[in-house]
């Protein structure tokens, strides 16, 4: 029976619940940033998206994440999916929301972090002509419209570069995307439509992607099946670790004992079968 298509988001939450598949978010991202010319990032903690400092039902979305490039550069990245077309406004809210309760109760706004925000949208509108779309602020001069980068200096000492202040944000139209394989992030587009993985792609994190959607697609009853069937071979791997092991040590010690019969010196024994001169001591003393 063939396995259903598995919505994107809840492909996310279900990774986000190991750190051991952060990875799989971050080339992600990662690869959503590279189109805009941004470099790569790394996760470095997850906020609560369940809470709001105002009121639980205020804001809700997939994932709050804490990320870092390679420059040092902080971010906050929010993911969210959208089910209407009101996406926009929904959008606006929830990275208002954020940029809020990170200063919330201090009031320095120096602390204001900039906010990527992702929504996954599954539907397209009449306008959408393409997959993915890219929005931020732009300050530009009034009579020339010609786009400028604004700083703002605080007595002469520091200055605050505002472009690195607004947020940015993403909307992807799973829909949208025509199959067509083109980058990296069409590859994720892929993903996020068709649930599987297409032979052929080259993005590094695919084969590990296309292993937790096997896992993912699974019923609770595979799923559990599984996950005893992953314990099991971890604890038979221990066993026959530590079963090599003894038997190592007992290979050694029987070579040790045939030199100490052969009235070697204790400390080329040592040299030879790494055993220390107490171990070879007591050894002697019981043969």
């Amino acid at each position: 029976m063939e396995k259903p298509l598995i919505s994107f988001d809840f492909a996310i939450k279900y990774l986000l619940k190991n750190k051991g598949d952060y990875d799989i978010i971050e080339g992600f991202i990662s690869a959503l940033f590279a189109s805009q010319g941004y470099p790569p990032i790394k996760i470095n903690a997850l906020l609560d998206t369940e809470s709001n400092k105002e009121g639980l039902e205020m804001k809700k979305s997939i994932a709050d994440l804490v990320v870092e490039d390679g420059e040092g550069n902080k971010y906050i990245v929010e993911i969210e999916r959208a089910y209407t077309p009101n996406f926009m406004h929904k959008a606006c809210f929830n990275s208002s929301r954020l940029v809020v309760d990170g200063i919330y109760g201090n009031q320095d706004y120096t602390t204001i972090k900039k906010i990527f925000h992702i929504s996954l949208l599954y539907f397209s509108t009449k306008e959408m002509q393409k997959p993915v779309y890219h929005g931020k602020t732009i300050v530009h001069e009034v009579d020339t419209k010609h786009p400028v980068e604004v700083s703002i200096a605080n007595e002469g000492l520091v200055i605050f570069n505002t472009p690195n202040v607004f947020p940015e944000y993403f909307f992807i139209s799973v829909p949208m995307f025509d199959d067509v394989i083109n980058s990296e992030i069409d590859e994720w587009l892929y993903v996020m439509k068709h649930s599987e993985i297409k032979q052929g792609f080259k993005s590094p994190y695919m084969a590990k992607v296309a292993e937790r959607l096997s896992v993912i697609k699974m019923s609770s009853e595979e799923r559990n099946e599984y996950i005893y069937y992953q314990k099991q071979s971890v604890h038979s791997q221990d066993i026959l670790n530590a079963a090599r092991a003894e038997g190592e040590s007992k290979g050694v010690k029987k070579t040790a004992i045939n030199m100490l019969k052969q009235e070697l010196d204790d400390k080329l024994i040592s040299s030879v079968t790494g055993l220390s001169l107490e171990e070879i001591l007591k050894l002697k003393n019981k043969n």
